[in-house]
This record gives C-alpha cells, sequence and structure tokens, in this order.
C-alpha cells in the first residue's frame, strides 16, 4: 500500500527542522510551545501521521476505551516535523486529539452487546494537546498525509482516488467484524476459562454465535466469504500463550481488493498485512 511506507527520517516530513535545546519548564510552559491548539489552527504545512511505537498492542477494553473516547487512532499525530531536546533526549513535537473520559458503565454494555462504540466526529474546534514523542520510542512514522480539514471532518481523504477510499471504507468495515469477534472471544473466555473450539469455520461459529448476536460478523464484508479460525489455538487457556499479540485468532480468506488481509490476534488488536508480511505469518504460525 502506498500509505504503508514507512519513514525514519522526521526531516522528511516537512523539510529540515534543527532540534532546540529546552529545559523542561521551557517546554510545558506555553512560551516555546503552545499548550493547546484547535484543528482550524493546522494548514497544509503540517502532517498527520501514524506513530509505532513498542508498546502498540493492545487489548479488546483498551481498544474500545479509546475509540469511546472519541480517539480515532491513539497513534495518530500532527506535527511540522520540529524536534526539540530535553537533556539527552530528543522529541518530535506535535500535538494528538484531546479524548473525553470513557464512560465505564457504557462501554461495558457496549462490549457485552459484541457492538462497535460510536465514535464521536471532530469539529474545526476541537482541541489538540501538546505531545512530545521520545523518539528513541518511535519505530515508524507511516501513513503520512498533509493536513487536510476537510478529510478530518468528514472521514474522507479528499486527495485520495475512489478506489482507495473505497478500500477504506471495506477494510473499516471487517475491522469492525472482526473486533467483534474479539469481544466475542473475549466474554467466552471469561465465561468457560478456555478458548473456543476454532477447529474449523463451521465450529467457529457455533461456539461463538450466542456471543456474537449475527452470522454476519463471521462474514468479510467485502468477498462475502467467512473469516478463518487458527486451529492450533481451539480449546487451550490463553495463559498457555507467552506472546498473545503475535498468535493468530481469525483471518480474512482472502486479501482486500488493496492486496492486504486483516488478521485478528490473541490480544485482540488487529492488522493489515501487506502481503510478504502474511505469507511470513502463515508459515511461521503454520496457518491452514
Amino acid at each position: 500500500m502506498k500509505h504503508l511506507l514507512t519513514v525514519l527520517l522526521v526531516a522528511g516530513l516537512a523539510g529540515p527542522a534543527l532540534a532546540e535545546t529546552l529545559t523542561i519548564q521551557e517546554a510545558l510552559s506555553g512560551k516555546t510551545l503552545p499548550l493547546t491548539m484547535k484543528l482550524k489552527d493546522l494548514d497544509e504545512t503540517w502532517r498527520r501521521v501514524n506513530v509505532g511505537g513498542a508498546t502498540d498492542a493492545a487489548n479488546p477494553t483498551a481498544i474500545y476505551r479509546a475509540m469511546f473516547a472519541g480517539q480515532m487512532s491513539g497513534s495518530t499525530f500532527f506535527t511540522k516535523g520540529q524536534t526539540i531536546a530535553i537533556g539527552s533526549e530528543s522529541y518530535l513535537v506535535g500535538y494528538t486529539l484531546q479524548g473525553k473520559a470513557a464512560d465505564v458503565a457504557k462501554l461495558q454494555q457496549v462490549m457485552r452487546r459484541g457492538e462497535m462504540p460510536e465514535i464521536e466526529k471532530p469539529t474545526a474546534q476541537t482541541a489538540l494537546a501538546l505531545a512530545l514523542m521520545n523518539m528513541r520510542a518511535v519505530n515508524s512514522l507511516t501513513d503520512i498525509k498533509a493536513f487536510n480539514l476537510e478529510a478530518e471532518l468528514t472521514g474522507v481523504d479528499a486527495a485520495g482516488s475512489e478506489d482507495d477510499n473505497r478500500a477504506k471504507e471495506s477494510n473499516e468495515a471487517s475491522a469492525k467484524h472482526l473486533g467483534k469477534l474479539a469481544a466475542a472471544v473475549t466474554t467466552y473466555v471469561k465465561e468457560r476459562k478456555v478458548l473456543p473450539l476454532l477447529s474449523d469455520v463451521r465450529t467457529a461459529e457455533q461456539e461463538l454465535i450466542l456471543y456474537a448476536g449475527s452470522k454476519d460478523v463471521f462474514l468479510q464484508p467485502e468477498t462475502k466469504k467467512p473469516y478463518r479460525p487458527n486451529p492450533a489455538v481451539a480449546g487451550r487457556k490463553p495463559a498457555e500463550f507467552d506472546k498473545p499479540d503475535k498468535v493468530v485468532l481469525f483471518y480474512e480468506a482472502a486479501a482486500a481488493g488493496d492486496g492486504t488481509r486483516g488478521v485478528l490476534f490473541l490480544d485482540g488488536h488487529i492488522d493489515r498485512l501487506i502481503e510478504p508480511q502474511w505469507k511470513k505469518l502463515k508459515e511461521t504460525a503454520k496457518l491452514p
């Protein structure tokens, strides 16, 4: 995918940006760097990026909590590529959406129903908070785009082609289905203390239909093909797996129109993998 090209050079975002040395007090005073901004304050010189770190994987509850707080992605970062130095550490200067505190009771109700929470859309007045990203904690900067206010407010990439937008919508729909499967598995494990029998498509549906609520959840929206389960985890206890973020639960049987494939992992996070990544994972995990 053209937007998944990893870029590690921050200077490439918006031309050369020299690191300015500041004390912590200066950085947090609001005099050198504004503590807050609004979406309408940004222009085309800003870049919207997704920041990948060493602790990106999250469990289903954490994912829902972030979405319920109005954060489309906890890693979305608006920046001009400016860096500052505090002591011996370098930080990328940027701003992130300020999320509201989640209503835990309402969140739990949504999760029990296997539904996705409604996401509050931003407005031009939406507040952004100063965020300093330690460059040593950054693994990648991806999906880099010039800031576009209309795209932020509507959720439609004005610069993208019709095919790109269609693929994005399909992938988002698939992510919702996989998210509901993650919630269904979480509830199943909570009640039975073991993972469901995921030996094949039919058995997986029989095991989880009570928690998923609808047969449509088991189908990839774009292809209408059922998600394939990983039989290697069937009936086992989650504690048996040292690295749940590497253990596959379900995956798309066929690649999406953009060539990527959605994969749900045991820790609840969902990745979209390009073909070389998928082939490597399939071989390593011995997936059917």
